[in-house]
């Protein structure tokens, strides 16, 4: 799962979608709207992908980027996956039941990537989400929006996988100060997964509204 965070995650960035910013109230905690982004929505969004990417393939499990597939038969023995393996499945299944069209996949990412809370940042990205003109649809569509993002809020509150998000969010963020010339600086430190929190922190504080490297 962290995996996928990870790659979506700077996919996100890449399309700027999420933001140096987003990663950095997330890591501080400062601001519980925004940070929600990063700490329910970019999971909520990969888990999506994941499960949308499952039932394009009639997988009858889950299906990961190297086709390899996770079934009920040959999931590895870990306490997370042990959790959140049933319910996922079940999700999966209520979304393969109402045949999702592309817009309303579109619709999906936007609400469970910013809820209804940052309207303005869900509104400002254009993904071709359409709103869903049918009530009984819309409603279809919003209960899977929050059952997910209820389980993945009930996964956050676990110690192993706060500790491994923390990791994929500084990863996040070099990944986002490397896309700037100011930040080359960190270039020597790319490959060193456990560069500091505290010099992501003060590498982000650093640049100015714009930007730009204040030294």
């Amino acid at each position: 799962m962290m995996r996928y965070c990870e790659i979506r995650g700077k996919e996100l960035l890449d399309g700027n979608v999420l933001t140096a910013a987003d990663l950095y109230e997330w890591l501080r905690g400062k601001n519980v709207n925004e940070a929600a982004i990063v700490g329910v929505g970019l999971p909520c969004y990969s888990l999506l992908q994941t499960l949308l990417f499952s039932i394009k393939a009639n997988s009858n499990g889950v299906l990961l980027l190297d086709d390899f597939e996770i079934t009920h038969f040959n999931r590895p023995k870990d306490k997370l996956l042990d959790w959140f393996f049933n319910p996922v499945m079940v999700l999966k299944e209520q979304i393969r039941v109402i045949k999702l069209v592309e817009g309303e996949m579109r619709y999906l990412e936007k609400v469970v990537l910013f809820g209804v809370i940052n309207k303005q940042r869900f509104e400002a990205w254009d993904n071709g989400g359409l709103l869903i003109p049918d009530g009984l649809r819309a409603a279809q569509i919003e209960g899977i929006s929050r059952r997910m993002i209820g389980m993945i809020r009930g996964v956050t509150k676990l110690p192993t996988y706060r500790r491994k998000f923390r990791q994929v969010v500084k990863a996040l963020l070099t990944h986002s100060l490397e896309k700037d010339a100011s930040g080359k600086a960190l270039v020597t430190h790319s490959m060193d997964r456990d560069v500091s929190e505290k010099s992501l922190v003060t590498r982000y504080l650093e640049k100015d509204p714009s930007g730009r490297s204040s030294t």
